[in-house]
């Protein structure tokens, strides 16, 4: 790059980087793969409700690494060639085999690139972002000993942005208000089996105060809990509730009992929460955010299938 001709980024507006980036000069900007300063990703965030999911993509491929080779392979390629070129050398001694094979690939038999892109991530947006962060977050563990600075922060940047665009998203408290008390059950039914645990919804006719059991059987992760579904408009959910929850927990001897409502709850019933982590209260935002994770960003849009499909699967409810 012609140290003449050099944008630094933070030197930049924000408008002026996100222009910058999907500009002709984009070759020019330092960084031009990651957010030159806290600052602006802080401001970035902020406004990230109000950004389109094209601009989103547009600023992912900007920062997430493509298929390519950085200045620092020819200088780690040059230093492994000059000890011992062997592929089997290379291979029994190294803690980096693969990220060294490629090297050699690429500096002896000049085919290829250094780096496997990470681009893919994009195909899981926005139904899966919980399965795109933790692909990010896999391959900066795999690669974070050899990848430069500003990459690693690109990477970072990249689950950042992910996250609070796709999983913190807010829906309105309305599409809960919409569905009856019955399919709110079976959206939350649906919500646990897909954070794989095997659900079973109790009867309508008694229930016990309890409208689902779930169950986890994996070894390590033996698990059998109670979930009480509160969908209310208005109302806070009180102490006394929380007590009751706990009351049936120790009663049918599981592991733990959840409330989740589309309100919120007490200061007291949050202390109580904290001093008895055999139960636990999720209100609206963490549900949405709960939703958001397990269901994909959209899952309003699909909200009738996913309903549906539970209903199914109870026929004899």
């Amino acid at each position: 790059m012609d140290l003449e001709n050099i944008i630094y980024a933070k030197d930049l507006s924000l408008k002026e980087f996100l222009d910058k980036l999907i500009s002709n000069d984009y070759g020019r900007i330092y960084p031009n793969n990651c957010f030159p300063t806290e600052e602006m990703m802080n401001e970035y965030l902020g406004s990230i409700s109000k950004r389109t999911d094209n601009e989103i993509r547009s600023i992912l491929r900007r920062f997430l690494i493509h298929n390519c080779t950085f200045g620092s392979d020819e200088f780690y390629a040059k230093n492994l060639i000059s000890k011992k070129g062997s592929d089997t050398y290379i291979a029994s001694t190294s803690i980096k085999p693969e990220y060294n094979r490629r090297l050699l690939t690429k500096f002896l038999t000049k085919r290829g690139e250094v780096w496997e892109g990470l681009t893919w991530v994009l195909d899981l947006l926005p139904h899966f972002p919980n399965e795109a962060i933790k692909a990010i977050d896999a391959y900066f563990l795999a690669n974070c000993m050899m990848l430069p600075d500003n990459c690693l922060s690109a990477l970072s940047d990249s689950a950042t942005i992910i996250r609070a665009r796709y999983i913190n998203y807010e829906h309105p408290k309305e599409i809960f208000f919409s569905l009856n008390p019955v399919d709110f059950e079976y959206l939350i039914a649906a919500l646990f089996e897909c954070m794989d645990y095997k659900t079973a919804l109790t009867k309508l006719s008694y229930d016990g105060g309890i409208d689902i059991n779930a169950e986890k059987s994996e070894l390590g992760h033996k698990e059998r809990i109670i979930i009480q579904c509160k969908r209310y408009t208005k109302q806070t959910i009180g102490v006394s509730d929380a007590r009751t929850l706990l009351g049936v927990v120790h009663d049918r001897k599981v592991t733990k009992g959840i409330l989740i409502t589309t309100t919120k709850f007490s200061p007291e019933s949050r202390k109580f929460e904290v001093n008895n982590p055999s139960i636990e209260l999720i209100d609206y935002s963490d549900l949405v955010k709960l939703l958001n994770t397990h269901l994909g960003t959209y899952w309003t849009e699909k909200l009738d299938k996913i309903i549906n499909e539970q209903k199914v699967k109870n026929k004899s409810r």
